[in-house]
């Protein structure tokens, strides 16, 4: 009787195989340009942008001057603050726009950042301003870190979760330095509705991305044991 054959399937592409979007790195370059730019005004107070940028409690939920929500991400308290936010903002949007397009970054990112200020300025007392592009860049991450988790499939379980736990602690986790000019609060709500938009989306979009994986099944012929008989003759 003979012996069936063993196969594996190997991953040999995935939707994060193919090639990034050709312009995601200059919406990603112009993205931190119009950051810096309008950091510019705000920093010179150009056309006023020192007074109708900046969030507060006050003006957005007592005054109704909603916009802040968003003018308030393009708003950094110096150039520190704003290069180590800019790093970040330029490599998690190059990959958010190169593999998932222009409806997740800029789009889902700006929009997202505002609902972060809006929660975040929901416990602040009300005449504290928050500024700063950092809950994108949180959020960003947070929705990068889950695709990535669910969508590398050439690598096991066990190696995708260890990479991505191993980015968010090496990138998002606070210095043991607390400063009070950093909003953590925004960090993390920022990170956690990343997560929370990450897993919506795969889901919306499953059967596009299982689509994209192609496997490869591999064969392997056992080795058939031959059994001779030995037949004696007595004489």
């Amino acid at each position: 009787m003979e012996s069936a054959l063993s196969s594996w399937k190997v991953v040999r592409a995935t939707w994060l195989t193919q090639r990034p979007h050709r312009f995601a790195w200059f919406v990603a370059a112009w993205s931190v340009f119009l950051i810096l730019l309008a950091s510019t005004f705000y920093w010179n107070n150009y056309l006023g942008a020192a007074e109708w940028m900046p969030a507060s409690f006050q003006a957005v939920f007592k005054q109704g001057q909603y916009w802040r929500l968003w003018t308030t991400l393009f708003a950094h308290a110096d150039l520190g603050h704003l290069l180590s936010n800019s790093l970040l903002f330029f490599i998690f949007g190059y990959f958010l726009n190169g593999y998932f397009g222009a409806l997740v970054f800029p789009l889902a990112a700006l929009v997202f950042g505002g609902i972060t200020n809006a929660l975040v300025l929901s416990t602040y007392p009300p005449t504290v301003k928050l500024i700063g592009v950092s809950g994108v860049v949180y959020w960003m991450g947070g929705m990068w870190l889950v695709l990535y988790l669910l969508l590398d499939k050439q690598r096991t379980w066990v190696q995708r979760i260890l990479r991505s736990v191993g980015v968010a602690l090496g990138v998002f986790m606070p210095s043991t330095a607390f400063d009070p000019q950093i909003s953590y609060q925004a960090h993390f709500v920022g990170f956690l509705l990343g997560i929370v938009c990450g897993f919506l989306y795969y889901f919306l979009r499953r059967k596009t991305f299982a689509a994209a994986v192609v496997t490869e099944t591999h064969y392997e012929e056992p080795e058939v044991k031959i059994e001779r008989a030995e037949t004696e003759w007595d004489n």
